[in-house]
């Protein structure tokens, strides 16, 4: 699966999760509205919800953040990865360089020494 495919699925798992998360809670305020309960069991009962709906909240963005930070561990990972391996192949980038300079910096001399001989000959 590539990349642009698990950010699809992010992208929908979102707003999906949240309208599910709103649903339930709606569901679970009108259901506990028409409950054949007096009033103050309803707003005991609505309160201890809350409180369930906030600790559970507060589970999913700690899971959240923990998925985002193995992410970011995982992507400075690769990018140090990455940077290792452009430096190796600049330094194989720089010694082809200098390789190839030694060379033609051997033959022009040959063909300067070769010149001076050709000259030489022709002026004797």
């Amino acid at each position: 699966m590539c990349d642009s495919d698990k950010e699809k699925e992010r992208s929908i798992f979102m707003p999906v999760f949240f309208s599910l998360i709103a649903g339930f809670v709606a569901g679970a305020v009108v259901g506990m509205l028409y409950a054949p309960k007096a009033g103050k069991e309803i707003r005991k009962d609505i309160k201890e919800k809350k409180e369930e709906l906030i600790e559970a909240g507060k589970k999913n963005y700690e899971e959240i953040i923990d998925k985002t930070k193995d992410i970011l561990d995982k992507s400075k990972e690769k990018l140090s990865e990455i940077k290792d391996k452009s430096t190796e192949l600049i330094e194989k980038g720089k010694e082809k360089v200098e390789e190839a300079k030694e060379i033609i910096v051997e033959k022009v001399k040959k063909g300067k020494k070769e010149a001076q001989e050709i000259s030489d000959y022709l002026q004797s």
